[in-house]
């Protein structure tokens, strides 16, 4: 005997159902598995942290990274900064031949804030602004991709008698926390190495005694 055929609705119903896992699938991997993936920082680093002034150095750090398993190429970064108001210390521009999958690269810079404050304008405002970045993800430089890295926050730039106030009293609060705290821990076993060199606390006697 003959097996009756799959009815014709139900094989057309399991083709489409491997069709649509076979498309899940494909958007689930990358067409390039190996291909590079970009990540880009912007950082400042001050004596004390998001407090700026003038005459006082801002470090600047450009972090590439490549959280992918291909590499990239040709990368420029540029972070160019306003002369009119900052001293630049080294390269705002840096290039790299190649970044490889898992790998960080840094540029490293300083700039410092000058400007004279006055009473109309007692702080110099700087709105946020990021870096670029571009790069290729093949060595023959065809694939040209740009980036921006993240955005740094807008900055606040005090003169510099305001931030000599401001650091002093910063460092008086501290001092005085320190000092607190240190009393706080140490003050209780102080006063029991004196009691007990002394003999020990007095027992009280009851009153039958």
């Amino acid at each position: 005997l003959r097996e009756n055929p799959t009815p014709t609705p139900i094989r057309n119903t399991m083709s489409f159902s491997i069709l649509l896992l076979i498309s899940m699938v494909s958007h689930l991997i990358p067409a390039d598995a190996s291909e590079a993936k970009i990540i880009f920082r912007k950082s400042l680093h001050t004596e004390i942290p998001y407090t700026y002034a003038a005459d006082f150095p801002i470090n600047i750090t450009l972090g590439i990274h490549n959280i992918g398993t291909g590499s990239a190429y040709n990368l420029k970064t540029s972070d160019p900064w306003p002369r009119q108001y900052f001293e630049i210390d080294g390269e705002t521009e840096a290039e790299f031949a190649e970044i490889k999958g898992g790998e960080t690269l840094e540029h490293n810079f300083t700039v410092t804030p000058k400007f004279d404050a006055t009473p109309e304008k007692p702080l110099l405002y700087v709105r946020g602004f990021s870096a670029e970045l571009s790069f290729s993800r093949d060595e023959e430089g065809e694939d040209q991709t740009k980036a921006l890295s993240t955005q740094m926050r807008d900055l606040l730039v005090r003169s510099k008698e305001d931030y000599i106030r401001f650091t002093a009293k910063h460092n008086t609060e501290w001092a005085v926390f320190g000092l607190g705290t240190t009393a706080a821990v140490f003050g209780p076993l102080v006063a029991y190495i004196m009691v007990s060199k002394q003999g020990g606390l007095p027992i009280p006697r009851s009153k039958k005694d």
